[in-house]
This record gives structure tokens, sequence and C-alpha cells, in this order.
């Protein structure tokens, strides 16, 4: 059975992100080790989880960057939901999966600055963790993912950050207007542009 696309890129990234580990352990030893990923930015429509047409993205998995549907492979770390009043749910995970699904941590927390003004994850915020939310259009989440399939061997965390704003609703279409900006280096906390200094 064929990949799909988001899952392959996860396995290489994966293997790109060990290889530039190895080597940088090699150079510098364990003390010191550098990010080795570039951040992403990505906008996208996505759909509503509940009544989404079949393979529509409805999520954001934040390691590979991409927006996905949320399956029962659970290949995913937020999904998104509109209620009768179309009012914006930011789910994690295990919001989603049943209790006898295996699943990782996703913790969320908002921040009053504008999507472009967040240029790091603010220190000292407090996150809830496996918690849904009901967010405004334009308000910033940040998730902090604790994914073992990418920080398992990290030597810098062991866990990854993304930034997320829901810019536009339609409510008729049962659409959301996504924009995100991820730190595939774990440990890291940074959306600026290019790979993190810190």
């Amino acid at each position: 059975m064929m990949q799909r696309p988001f899952v392959a890129k996860l396995k290489v990234a994966g293997m790109l992100a060990v290889v530039a580990l190895i080597t940088a352990v090699s150079c510098k030893g364990f003390t010191d080790v550098p990010a080795s990923l570039a951040t992403s930015t990505d906008s996208s429509t996505v759909y509503a989880i509940n009544g989404a047409p079949l393979g529509a993205p409805t999520a954001i998995h934040a390691f590979s960057a991409q927006f996905v549907p949320a399956t029962a492979d659970f290949i995913f770390d937020v999904a998104f939901d509109l209620d009768d009043q179309a009012q914006i749910h930011i789910l994690p995970q295990r919001q989603v999966a049943s209790g006898l699904q295996p699943t990782h941590t996703v913790s969320l927390a908002t921040v009053p600055d504008s999507f472009e003004a967040v240029s790091s994850v603010p220190s000292g915020l407090t996150f809830r963790a496996d918690t849904g939310m009901i967010i405004q259009r334009n308000q910033v989440v940040i998730a902090q993912v604790s994914d073992a399939n990418a920080c398992n061997f990290s030597l810098t965390g062991r866990t990854l950050f993304a930034k997320i704003v829901v810019k536009a609703v339609n409510r008729d279409a049962r659409t959301l207007q996504v924009k995100f900006t991820v730190d595939p280096n774990c440990g890291f906390r940074s959306f600026a542009p290019g790979v993190p200094k810190d």
C-alpha cells in the first residue's frame, strides 16, 4: 500500500534530522547541539472535522508542517471544528481520539499578540494539556507537541512548537482559513524564518 505523502515526508525529515544531529554531536559534543531544520509557514483552507468531505484537510501535523485529514491513524496534532454558532474549536489529538487509541500530548495556550508579532514562544506561557479551546478569529494559539515519533531521539528537547491562527470562517461551507508556523527542531522555540539559533 502506498504511503501518504506527508507520512513519507515525515520519515525523510526524521532521517535528515538524525543525520544532522549525529554530525553536530560528533563536531561539537552533546552540550551545544544546533538546530538543523528551518521553520516552516503555510496557510490553507481546512474543513471543520465534523461533516468534512472524505480526505479533506481538517488538522495540522506539526513536525511535517502539513495540513492533513484527522483520520484514524492519528498522524496529526490539532484538528479544527465549528459548532452551531460557528464558534471555532481547536482540538488536541487526544480530544479527537477515543480513550483506547495511542496518542501523544498536545498542550495549547493563547497569546495576545498578532501572528506576525509572535517571533518565538513567550517565556512563562501557561499551557493546558490535551484540552480543546474555543478561539476567536485572529487569536494566536501556541501548540506544544510531545510527539515521540518526532522527538524521541532528540538531545535538545522532547517537545516542538507551532503557532496557529484562524484568519476567516465560512459558516455555510464549514471551512476555516488557517495559517501556521512550525519550529520542527525539538526543544527550540523560534518562529523566525530560517534555521533557529535558540
